[in-house]
């Protein structure tokens, strides 16, 4: 049902091995065959990571680096992370792939009973406004489908899921109307972001989202923390606690920012959800 996918530099390592466990300790009844991590840095970084931290799920397993895909990329892994996250869709044929940062660490169990509803749609959100910060990307998306791209598929981060079949369409309607390779066009935009373009895609070819999404459930919404987020490290952890979101996440560079007893506070969070790796994330 529910493949996995995410994608990795060096130094989000520490972070990595935490979201194994949550995944092992989350995600075990939705379908998984192959959880896809991506390495987006020197393919060295291949061997330093280890599927046992994956668990009962080690067998799962997949480590591949960026060279295998046998594309360009950019030196922007900003903008290279994300081409990598729609061609490993692409590459899985279970029914959808749940696309998660290095940083997200699950912290309530994945339950199929409210991530879809009766008719099968996904509860992640079909109506997710389109923020000022992605209007170069509604430009560029609008100009190549010829559409009016009115809102974007939810939950508004990750965990995000591509439905594979839709995200291959969108790769070869995508070559044929720009003639150029995908993972060249998509980096050359430089600002287009993975889940607007799908988006966008979704309603071009469905007319709706809502032919694969619903209303958002509660626990769909992300509890995520990023390094330009206005917010103090004490105001994100209390709304956490109050929240019962399935995911947490803190970016590396805010990660960098925070003190010593801030980070022991997260870390004491996670451990509190059963996740104790975090014993030892640095």
């Amino acid at each position: 049902m529910i493949d996995i996918a995410t994608v990795v530099m060096r130094e989000e390592l520490p972070m990595l091995r935490l979201q194994a466990e949550s995944i092992a300790r989350h995600a075990h009844s939705i379908g998984t065959r192959n959880i896809y991590v991506i390495v987006n840095d020197d393919d060295a970084v291949v061997t330093e990571i280890d599927a046992a931290w994956w668990g009962h799920m080690q067998g799962q397993v997949l480590v591949i680096p960026r060279t295998a895909f046998s594309a360009p990329w950019v030196e922007d892994g900003w903008v290279s992370q994300q081409v990598w996250k729609i061609l490993t869709a692409a590459i899985s044929y279970n029914l959808f792939t749940m696309v998660l940062d290095a940083k997200t660490v699950l912290i309530k169990t994945i339950d199929p009973a409210w991530l879809f509803t009766p008719k099968g749609k996904l509860r992640s959100g079909a109506d997710f406004p389109i923020y000022d910060v992605f209007q170069p990307s509604r430009d560029i998306i609008q100009d190549v489908f010829e559409i009016e791209m009115t809102h974007q598929a939810g939950p508004g981060g990750v965990p995000f899921f591509f439905h594979n079949d839709t995200v291959r369409l969108m790769i070869a309607d995508v070559t044929v109307r720009t003639m150029t390779s995908f993972p060249r066009w998509f980096q050359d935009q430089g600002r287009l972001t993975e889940f607007m373009l799908y988006s966008g895609y979704v309603q071009k070819r469905y007319g709706t989202l809502e032919s694969i999404y619903a209303a958002r459930a509660p626990e769909m919404d992300p509890i995520n923390l990023c390094h330009s987020d206005s917010r103090t490290f004490d105001e994100f952890m209390t709304d956490a606690a109050q929240r019962d979101g399935v995911s947490i996440g803190i970016h590396r560079r805010r990660w960098a920012t925070m003190s010593e007893s801030e980070r022991q506070r997260y870390r004491l969070f996670l451990i509190d959800r059963g996740i104790t790796a975090a014993w030892d994330l640095p």
